[in-house]
């Protein structure tokens, strides 16, 4: 029986990011592929990607790219992006923590990992930990969801835009338009203070029109991926050392990192000028604070 056009198009997508890597088939048995470099001996770092219209672990490559020379390096794309397979049908939060956690699970070595998440990925990385346990020695947010006063949006909400993007294929007419070089630029572009990189504009262009590209980005778009307080479900659930690196952000903000003030476990520290995307402008200062961070753990 011939591959179906959806694996050839995974295998064709080019890499990410030069080094090693390889597919794997998840908890749920999905085919998931993450970038290593296990070269290093010592405490693993696992790095998390973002969840919008055209993520994968292209977003954290800088970090990536440093911290490898140094540590054995992890960097899978997540179910449904990516070189991972891309229909994996519906998805929650929940099973995105816990392909996390199994991913955690899977890592070499026997030294409990240190977690680097952005955006989105930052609630699924506290519910791997906190509902699925996850053993990870540190955290680090950058420009984490769920730190907003407002809410998410309701279940009928939800559902009410679910159904919209099904209809008559509107939907994937929608994300055809997010999916141009235009869209991605000026979405891009939202995240940075300066000119946007060529290569994470070039990706999304490749990533996007994989077979089946549209399908879990629509999840997102329909706002279920969401953690309803996810202060008090997730965040402050956290008993381990958390890093948070951010600035401003176009799309989240981040009134309730006051209820955190005063929690010792949990430090701060602000990266500017930048919207969401700091280990990119500004590479240096933010890799010398999550190495700072982690010498003090």
């Amino acid at each position: 029986m011939g591959e179906s056009k959806e694996w050839v198009g995974m295998r064709q997508l080019e890499s990410a990011i030069d080094c090693s890597g390889e597919y794997f088939r998840g908890c749920m048995e999905h085919q998931l592929y993450w970038y290593f470099s296990a070269d290093q001996v010592g405490r693993p770092l696992l790095f998390i990607h973002s969840v919008n219209a055209a993520p994968s672990a292209i977003e954290l490559k800088p970090l990536f790219t440093h911290f490898q020379e140094s540590r054995p390096a992890f960097a899978p794309d997540l179910p449904g992006f990516g070189r991972s397979e891309r229909n994996v049908g519906e998805f929650t939060s929940i099973d995105f923590a816990r392909e996390i956690a199994a991913m955690i699970e899977s890592l070499p070595g026997d030294k409990a990992p240190d977690v680097v998440a952005l955006s989105l990925g930052c609630e699924f990385v506290a519910r791997a930990i906190t509902e699925f346990g996850a053993k990870v020695r540190s955290v680090t947010l950058i420009s984490p969801t769920g730190f907003s006063a407002r809410g998410v949006v309701s279940k009928k909400t939800q559902q009410r835009l679910k159904k919209i993007f099904e209809f008559a294929g509107f939907g994937r007419n929608a994300f055809k338009l997010l999916r141009t070089e235009r869209s991605i630029r000026y979405f891009y572009g939202m995240n940075f203070s300066g000119c946007v990189p060529n290569e994470l504009v070039s990706y999304a262009l490749k990533t996007t029109k994989v077979p089946d590209a549209h399908l879990m980005p629509l999840q997102f778009l329909s706002m279920g991926l969401f953690t309803e307080n996810a202060v008090e479900n997730l965040y402050q659930r956290l008993d381990l050392p958390v890093l948070v690196i951010f600035d401003r952000d176009p799309n989240v903000s981040f009134e309730r990192f006051a209820d955190f003030e005063n929690t010792a476990n949990w430090r701060f520290h602000r990266v500017a000028p930048s919207f969401g995307m700091p280990h990119w402008e500004h590479s240096g200062e933010t890799v010398s604070v999550i190495e700072n961070f982690y010498a003090e753990c």
